[in-house]
């Protein structure tokens, strides 16, 4: 079964489509504004794996918000022609779309399509759970809480003296301060090594740390807690 999001201008016209995905057990959503919203929603996003886009949602409208999309590790079936995207200048964005389908795709057809995007979706869970495996694994139990503490914050940025009180049961000092910020090195360094973005757990000077949106869903999607 795959987590299916359509997005429209006209839910209603989606009826069907939405009916035959439901039919082969698929969870699908339709919706005409979370578009807009993917940065102020990434756990809704990232809820899904599939994202359907409709051709009532125009080029100049997508390309405001596909890097959102993709950020949130979705795969993308664009309704519409992709050689006359390539004659525009949102060309780049057909490298960044997964699949396409027409008014000319049969439901027969339109049904493999969403099939074959389901085996890469096992192929790419596969390849994301080994890199969070190895990840987690090599946290130490300080690493570990630093990270913790940072994800039930849910991406809000977390001062260094909550972080300190929560970790080591005390408020903000010297010592304190500088094994946090070791620590955090230390994440860093470990995020680097298993392919992660070190940009996804941000250090706000003056204020406190914070993670990323798609550190934030990856942890989500594992279900991510202090116990081994």
């Amino acid at each position: 079964m795959a987590k299916i999001l359509i997005i429209t201008k006209n839910p209603l016209a989606e009826q069907e489509l939405q009916l035959s995905l439901q039919k082969i057990n698929d969870e699908v959503f339709c919706t005409s504004s979370l578009l807009e919203q993917a940065d102020f929603h990434p756990e809704v996003i990232g809820y899904f794996s599939i994202a359907i886009l409709s051709d009532t949602i125009s080029s100049l409208e997508l390309s405001k918000y596909l890097a959102s999309l993709k950020q949130r590790g979705l795969l993308l079936l664009r309704k519409g022609s992709k050689d006359q995207l390539k004659e525009t200048d949102f060309d780049w964005m057909v490298s960044q779309i997964d699949e396409w389908y027409t008014e000319e795709t049969s439901m027969e057809e339109f049904i493999e399509k969403i099939a074959g995007m389901k085996e890469q979706i096992g192929e790419l869970k596969s390849d994301v759970n080994k890199i969070y495996s190895k990840f987690i694994s090599k946290l130490t139990k300080n690493e570990r809480k630093v990270l913790y503490f940072l994800y039930k914050s849910k991406g809000a940025q977390l001062s260094r003296e909550d972080l300190c009180a929560e970790i080591w049961g005390s408020g903000m000092n010297t010592s304190n301060v500088c094994q946090l910020s070791f620590l955090v090195s230390c994440i860093r360094e470990k995020m680097i090594h298993v392919g992660l973005d070190e940009n996804e757990l941000k250090t706000l000077w003056g204020r406190g740390y914070q993670l990323g949106d798609t550190l934030v869903t990856l942890l989500d999607k594992n279900e991510f807690s202090l116990s081994v």
